[in-house]
């Protein structure tokens, strides 16, 4: 967890100035153009109250575990899983509009995988502290089980309602979603993990075995960031074909309900 020059400064500067200017483009190009949440629905969007609960307790207890290790671990606030937290919180307690809550929504949909991996394969370094490592698990599979209620309560979709296509609704989320998390992990994270020398979300040096198989060497940051781009691009897919085929079924039962005597 303690930082290293793994990277050279200079590489640091480049791959910065790189990913923000890039990142921003993608931003200000794709939010002009994306869908609109119809208003007569904003109410759908807001949290129920078992998840504000859900949602505060588990914050709050976050918090206060970082708070009290050792130095420095505050920061991991910024790893991935602790910011949809953070995003979860906003949307559980901030007067956002409509259409930011839209959007915070679906960019958790493909980040959700990382909740995923992290159960598959944690990293419990430096959870020492009681009851630590059991509060890890059970807050990265309630990470996945937030936005299956969503989706599966009808208070969002994947699917398109406007003029958008299918392909362009979604290439366009997931698109969004990579400049989103390129633009905070490299233009907020890295400047943090190099002026506190500490290896937040493994931006400064590989992280662990066994994610080093596919992330190792000075280009480890961007073999990393094609790896994000693929599993997100991967579980959006799987959620968008789950969605499809959903409906496709559910108009089949539909119509042959109708055609019975």
């Amino acid at each position: 967890m303690v930082g290293s020059w793994y990277i050279h400064p200079d590489r640091h500067v480049v791959e910065y100035i790189a990913f923000v200017t890039i990142s921003s483009i993608i931003i200000r190009t794709l939010l002009p153009t994306l869908s609109k949440y119809p208003a007569k629905k904003a109410y759908n969007l807001n949290p129920p109250l078992f998840m504000k609960i859900a949602t505060l307790f588990i914050y709050v207890c976050q918090v206060a575990y970082k708070v009290n290790g050792y130095p420095g671990k505050v920061l991991f606030m910024a790893m991935p899983c602790n910011i949809l937290w953070t995003m979860w919180t906003a949307l559980c307690f901030l007067p956002l509009k409509t259409q930011t809550k839209y959007i915070m929504y679906q960019i958790i949909i493909p980040y959700t995988i990382l909740s995923v991996v992290a159960v598959a394969t944690p990293d419990l370094s430096g959870l020492d502290l009681p009851l630590e490592v059991p509060f890890f698990f059970i807050i990265h599979i309630a990470l996945i089980a937030y936005p299956i209620y969503f989706l599966l309560s009808g208070r969002i979709s994947v699917i398109p309602s406007g003029d958008d296509g299918l392909v362009s609704n979604f290439l366009k989320w997931w698109t969004l979603a990579c400049a989103y998390f390129a633009l905070f992990y490299f233009g907020v994270t890295v400047p943090l993990a190099v002026v506190f020398g500490i290896n937040v979300n493994y931006m400064l040096s590989p992280p662990p075995a066994p994610a080093d198989m596919f992330m190792s060497g000075p280009n480890f940051r961007l073999q990393s960031t094609l790896c994000c781009a693929a599993a997100f691009f991967f579980f959006q897919f799987v959620v968008t074909a789950t969605a499809v085929f959903g409906r496709a079924m559910g108009k089949s039962t539909s119509s042959a309900s109708k055609k019975k005597p």
